[in-house]
């Protein structure tokens, strides 16, 4: 949590930096505590204390309650390792996997599973899905296209800049746009998600809390990576595995016909 509240910090309010620096202190005290008694000890307002969850990627003040229950049940996660010049290749390989492990731990630790499902059952709904990335985001945009094949209606995934504006223009409001950004500052993706939800549509964002995209969304699933990645950074398989668990949350969810589907795109694709 305290990493998490690190993260955000230069984002945050001057009222709700009260919030966090309260929370950062003690977050074993958080359990216990209220809205009201939260905003009473940092000097704040109720409100005050929601935007600072918000501004965290959670779900109000009990989004914040279970993702440090979470903690504290699951522990410390690892911590990464730095890959320093002329570290030895074995050690550099085991610290690139210490990272991931330690992203991920920390993401499944924040992970909030009402939110997910609410995610899901918006894609279900859907009358159609698009998936908008640029630059190291794509893959992953990509990959989630091809896990929601066969679950979701109409799932495409766009990386042209003038296409996807214009399908953003086109969106009504029984669509659902999902968009990854590393910063949440990407113009082009956030230019796109507010014309979507101008139109009506739902904005789910994988991308950094706090940030334009974040408020721009509807919802707003937690990816927080490093500002300047480099070789070995296996904390960038993050957005993979978000993208993975939404589609199972997805799958979770789907009706018997979904999963028909599936085993049919799955014997076509083993076809010769």
């Amino acid at each position: 949590m305290r990493e998490r509240i690190a993260e955000a910090l230069e984002r945050l309010t001057p009222a709700e930096r009260r919030v966090a620096e309260l929370v950062a202190a003690d977050p074993a005290a958080v359990p216990d505590a209220t809205v009201a008694s939260l905003a009473r000890a940092a000097g704040v307002s109720e409100p005050t204390v929601i935007r600072f969850c918000r501004a965290l990627g959670l779900e109000g003040f009990s989004g914040l309650r279970l993702a440090v229950v979470r903690e504290q049940a699951a522990g410390p996660p690892p911590t990464a390792r730095p890959i320093i010049p002329g570290m030895p290749a074995g050690a550099a390989a085991q610290a690139a996997l210490d990272s991931a492990i330690a992203s991920l731990g920390a993401a499944r630790n924040a992970l909030d599973g009402e939110l997910m499902a609410r995610a899901a059952l918006a894609l279900l709904l859907a009358s159609r899905v698009e998936i908008w990335a640029c630059g190291a985001s794509l893959a992953p945009a990509r990959h989630l296209e091809a896990a929601l094949m066969g679950l979701c209606r109409a799932v495409v995934a766009r990386m042209d800049g003038a296409l996807r504006t214009a399908a953003a223009a086109s969106l009504e409001a029984e669509a659902v746009a999902v968009c990854f950004a590393r910063a949440g500052t990407e113009p082009d993706v956030l230019a796109a998600a507010r014309l979507a939800a101008a139109a009506g549509a739902s904005v789910i964002a994988i991308t950094r809390p706090g940030t334009p995209l974040a408020m721009a969304a509807a919802l707003t699933i937690p990816c927080v990576l490093r500002d300047q990645p480099g070789p070995g950074d296996a904390a960038a398989l993050l957005p993979f595995a978000l993208a993975e668990a939404l589609a199972a949350a997805t799958a979770a969810l789907a009706p018997p016909g979904a999963t028909a589907r599936l085993r049919r795109i799955a014997e076509a694709a083993r076809a010769p």
